[in-house]
């Protein structure tokens, strides 16, 4: 049997991030799982310097050990230019805006120009992890929800990311017009914390936040937590009904922080996607924090022969 082939995987969130060199047998390389802290704010040279010390350091790693690293899968919220590689996030990420990331990296790293260097929307990694080695695996038409600071979509047939050209997904969904506001306000974290401390008016702790409400629900049954997520799954299912219908999907994945609380929203959630046909199964991603990487990952090594 031929020797793997290896991928580096980033997944680049707001606040950190996670990097791994991974197997086309799927294994992580523990010695270079990485999960490093990053400001979003910062300026160019900050954010520039974060991503090339913790690549050279992983590249470094499969050198010594002589792996055959195939490329780098890149997975990072939007909007981007996912096929030029080019930032057009000004709300975080700011100081790299309209930068070629591609050809930065390249050259600060010192890397061949036909280096494979991809990346893709953070949703889109996350529900093709789920598909390679979670949640979704072995069904032909599936969704993924990522739920946390803010909300994201993605859509895959037969192991295909539907996008736009720029790489975009094809459903957006977190900006669809809802109640007084538009769908984030509700499911976001800044929509859960909201909805909570109306309900809990004075009662309301200063600092409060979705784990903590999530964990008042669990654990004492509080009744203004436990219908927060109630009120969750509800509007989640009713925004998803027509389009998860339009789609035809067999299976809808979650992820995301708040994800972990699924069994919270479940029940309503379901209820709204009864109605929907082809709906085999509804259910939280296996590897909630993996499964993005291990996407950046198959990103790379489905773009090669890897015919093991």
């Amino acid at each position: 049997m031929d020797n793997p082939k290896y991928a580096l995987a980033m997944d680049i969130g707001g606040t950190s991030l996670k990097s791994a060199l991974i197997a086309s047998n799927g294994e992580i390389l523990k010695k270079t799982f990485q999960k490093t802290p990053i400001d979003s704010q910062g300026s160019e040279e900050t954010i520039i310097g974060t991503f090339v010390r913790i690549i050279r350091s992983a590249l470094q790693i499969g050198e010594d050990m002589k792996l055959d690293v195939a490329g780098m899968g890149i997975g990072i919220p939007g909007p981007f230019d996912y096929e030029r590689g080019i930032s057009l996030m000004k709300h975080k990420f700011a100081a790299i805006y309209g930068l070629d990331l591609k050809q930065k990296l390249i050259q600060r790293l010192g890397l061949r120009e036909d280096f494979l260097i991809r990346f893709e929307h953070d949703a889109a990694v996350f529900l093709r992890g789920e598909a390679w080695r979670g949640a979704a695996k072995g069904y032909n038409r599936a969704g993924g929800l990522t739920l946390g600071t803010g909300l994201g979509a993605a859509f895959m047939i037969n192991g295909q990311i539907l996008s736009k050209n720029s790489g975009m997904p094809l459903y957006t969904i977190w900006s669809l017009p809802y109640k007084d506001g538009i769908v984030e306000d509700k499911v976001s974290q800044r929509g859960i914390i909201a909805r909570y401390k109306e309900l809990a008016g004075r009662d309301c702790p200063e600092h409060i936040d979705v784990k903590e409400i999530a964990s008042r629900a669990l654990r004492y049954r509080d009744k203004i937590s436990l219908q927060v997520f109630e009120e969750l799954g509800h509007t989640l299912g009713e925004v998803l009904k027509s389009i998860i219908s339009d789609f035809r999907a067999e299976c809808l994945v979650f992820g995301g922080q708040i994800s972990k609380s699924f069994s919270l929203f479940a029940r309503p959630l379901k209820k709204q996607l009864q109605s929907v046909p082809q709906l085999k199964k509804v259910a939280p991603g296996r590897l909630i924090d993996l499964s993005a990487l291990y996407g950046a990952a198959k990103l790379i090594l489905q773009s090669i022969n890897t015919d093991h």
